[in-house]
């Protein structure tokens, strides 16, 4: 019995060269790595002063130039229609039923306030 209670003591202590290589493999996974730092380059200054790096700095194209041709700005009488089409008189009838005015109705078309009219007293 001395004999099992010696040969446990033998493993616990850990003179074993099996167990002692384990452990040691064990604990160098573990242990911290050193950090090999490599020397910077000597930091000496540049044979010329170099001045801060500019920014890059998109610049905006100027705008297109303004012909000085313009057209005449178009009277409200070249604006308006000639006519309201014929499918849009039912649409005209109820504006007119709900309350809209004849001018307003023309404003809406571009048209003279008598084509409105016309449509109306077609009704």
């Amino acid at each position: 019995m001395l004999d099992s209670r010696s040969e446990q003591q033998h493993h616990f202590r850990g003179d074993d060269p099996q167990i002692t290589r384990a452990r040691e493999a064990a604990e160098a996974r573990f242990r911290p790595k050193r950090q090999l730092i490599e020397p910077s380059a000597p930091e000496t200054p540049p044979a010329t002063v170099s001045l801060p790096r500019k920014p890059r700095v998109l610049t905006i194209a100027p705008p297109a130039p303004v012909h000085a041709e313009r057209e005449a700005p178009v009277s409200p009488k070249r604006q308006m229609t000639p006519k309201i089409p014929r499918s849009q008189f039912g649409r005209v009838r109820t504006w007119v039923k709900y309350g809209m005015t004849a001018r307003q109705i023309a404003e809406v078309y571009g048209v003279a306030v008598g084509e409105v009219a016309r449509i109306i007293r077609k009704a």
